[in-house]
């Protein structure tokens, strides 16, 4: 069996290249599985994957290193209950070191799983984050830094929303920057470009990887930078542009954040009246496009948001109930908390730790 895991940094694009990646096996007959992760315990990627009828389960309330007997029982299970050929497994987007906590111990533990690991990085953060005053803190950077170095395979993802004069540049400073490594400039919404992915992930020869030499107090220190907040709502109107209104919040908490000049992780909102579903994402370099919705015969959608910012948990909460509180003001909606959850991640505690 395969493991495709897969690294890099929130917001890189990761979850949707997955979903496009199976959607391709599938069409093939290859049994596919994946497993999502996250520090917290509502993850709208899950929500994701699970709505394009993807095999999907998910390692929560910590990174893989910090959970790896989990990451072991649910591959058994993908490969018992599904005959899940190939599994993708994607790390939240704060973890580092797994090749010395992950892919060295499935070496020592699990001799029939063979094991990729590509690291997305998004087109429009990377040059600044390696060149110019990065986004973040240094210790958050450093974490960004070190998962791209533990990388089979660099993706450049995002390049669609680059010049062609931009992605040259962006090929030239990448190639310079990590010669050493396999790199693909990927679009992970166009087939091609998910096929090529594939084509590399399925002929890539395994080398010796050494572990990271890496410091978990900055390690640490940096994933204790970042305020998480998932919470799950209920939003009621008379109307029927319920659906609407769902997408509006996600617009004017994204726009406050901004203006506030919080540094993004992610911000991912997953908006359903039980008819159609709607993921929408906001990063640090970029924002997608939030295409038209059809209105909704439904008076109620439910939203599950999922927040991951430079600042502390209690302003960004607070932020964002000032947002809900506004809108209910202005017109007349009723939002019902239905789960919610805002924390600074602990510090990382790895299961195994293999070293040279």
């Amino acid at each position: 069996m395969k493991l495709y895991l897969i690294g890099g940094f929130l917001g890189s694009g990761k979850t949707t290249a997955i979903r496009n990646a199976c959607a391709q096996l599938m069409k093939e007959n290859v049994n596919v599985g994946v497993i999502t992760n996250d520090q917290g315990v509502q993850l709208v990627d899950t929500r994701f994957i699970r709505n394009a009828n993807i095999p999907v389960m998910e390692v929560t309330d910590g990174c893989f290193c910090c959970n790896y007997d989990k990451v072991d029982s649910l591959i058994e299970i993908l490969k018992e209950t599904n005959h899940a050929e190939i599994v993708f497994a994607e790390s939240v987007g704060s973890c580092t070191d797994m090749i010395a906590t992950v892919v060295k111990p499935l070496q020592k533990f699990r001799k029939d799983i063979g094991t990729v690991i590509s690291v997305f990085v998004d087109a429009n953060v990377l040059p600044t984050m390696l060149q110019a005053a990065p986004l973040f803190v240094d210790s958050v950077t450093y974490i960004y830094k070190k998962q791209i170095e533990e990388a089979d395979i660099l993706i450049v993802n995002k390049i669609d929303s680059l010049t062609n004069d931009e992605l040259n540049k962006m090929e030239r400073l990448v190639n310079s920057k990590f010669p050493e490594k396999t790199i693909l400039f990927q679009n992970s919404l166009d087939i091609e470009s998910i096929d090529q992915w594939l084509i590399t992930l399925e002929n890539f020869k395994t080398p010796t990887r050494s572990s990271l030499e890496i410091d978990y107090d900055i390690y640490g220190a940096g994933e204790a930078e970042l305020a998480w907040l998932d919470i799950e709502l209920e939003l009621f109107a008379d109307e029927s542009n319920v659906f609407e209104a769902g997408v509006a919040l996600a617009k004017e908490i994204h726009w406050e954040i901004t203006e506030q000049k919080l540094p993004i992780g992610h911000l991912k909102f997953f908006v359903d009246d039980g008819v159609q579903q709607k993921k929408i994402s906001f990063t640090a370099g970029s924002q997608n496009a939030i295409t038209e919705v059809t209105k909704s015969s439904s008076s109620k959608v439910d939203i599950l948001i999922n927040a991951r910012v430079q600042t502390e948990p209690e302003h960004l909460e607070a932020l964002v109930f000032d947002m809900i509180g506004k809108i209910e003001a202005s017109s007349g909606h009723k939002f019902i908390t239905k789960g919610i959850s805002s924390f600074k991640p602990g510090y990382p505690k790895p299961t195994h730790r293999i070293i040279d």
